[in-house]
């Protein structure tokens, strides 16, 4: 079932500003349909048990510089590593076997940070909430990130088979995101570029035909269609959110104003009926 930012504000008890500002600052997974903000509530529901670790400035707040430097799926993919045929009869089966191929591409993995600290993270997080998202799809993370990469990246690992997940459409999954971020608010924003990004049609036909490791072509496909699909999707979003938010924050001084007005003319009338 979608949301409109009414029903998210109203969820939240935030006004309707500071959900277009979360969507201005791609905190909160969102998409458009018909030119009007979506949420999807089971990703509403995801989003929910990652933020209770975060502070409430983490996720309103906007990026700093560093993270409006580089924000890029296509590339923390490209810095990640794209691992097949990983085994896994279990959901934390799975997980166990992603990040002890994940860690043989990122050295930070196993190294800086503990693995078994990670998985031990991920399953915990896990039993709150599951983390598929639809179409076979699960972006597994840690309950909360007390510990950092200092890079942030993106590991796409494609399973033997389909496994169980506990998903809220009951679908069995088989492609994991794991997301390595370089802070709370990167998470929070690469977390929502990527979850817009597998709505896509297209990004999701090309991540479902899941290339082999001995098909380099499919590969780079991905990571081309990546940084094809952020250019298109993205480039306005900001601009679209920022409209809104303005225009919401037009609508509360008119109010105001309103009020001040009324305010004004009734003392007028007070004056001009005591003379």
């Amino acid at each position: 079932m979608n949301m409109s930012v009414k029903d998210v504000a109203e969820l939240l008890n935030v006004s309707e500003k500071t959900i277009y500002r979360m969507i201005q600052n791609e905190t909160i997974p969102c998409f458009r349909v018909g030119g009007q903000w979506r949420f999807d509530r089971r990703e509403i529901t995801s989003w929910l048990e990652d933020t209770r670790a975060f502070s409430w400035k983490t996720t309103i707040d906007n990026a700093s510089f560093e993270d409006e430097e580089s924000i890029s799926i296509a590339e923390f993919l490209k810095r990640g590593g794209i691992y097949f045929k990983l085994p896994g009869k279990t959901k934390n089966a799975a997980i166990a076997a992603c990040l002890e191929r994940i860690k043989t591409g990122i050295p930070q993995i196993g190294t800086q940070i503990d693995i078994k600290w990670l998985y031990d993270s991920i399953v915990q997080r896990e039993t709150l909430c599951s983390t598929a998202v639809g179409n076979g799809i699960a972006l597994p993370h840690p309950k909360s990130f007390g510990k950092f990469t200092e890079s942030s990246y993106i590991a796409l690992c494609f399973l033997e088979k389909l496994i169980p997940f506990a998903a809220l459409d009951n679908e069995d999954v088989d492609t994991l995101f794991f997301i390595f971020p370089k802070s709370e608010t990167r998470f929070l924003r690469i977390q929502s570029k990527l979850l817009r990004l597998l709505r896509d049609e297209e990004v999701l036909s090309v991540v479902k035909k899941t290339p082999s490791a001995d098909n380099v072509s499919g590969v780079y496909d991905i990571y081309e269609l990546f940084s094809r699909k952020e250019a298109e999707i993205f480039k306005v979003v900001g601009k679209e959110a920022g409209s809104a938010a303005a225009k919401e924050s037009e609508k509360a001084v008119g109010k105001e104003s309103g009020k001040l007005s009324g305010k004004e003319t009734a003392k007028e009338s007070g004056r001009a009926a005591g003379k």
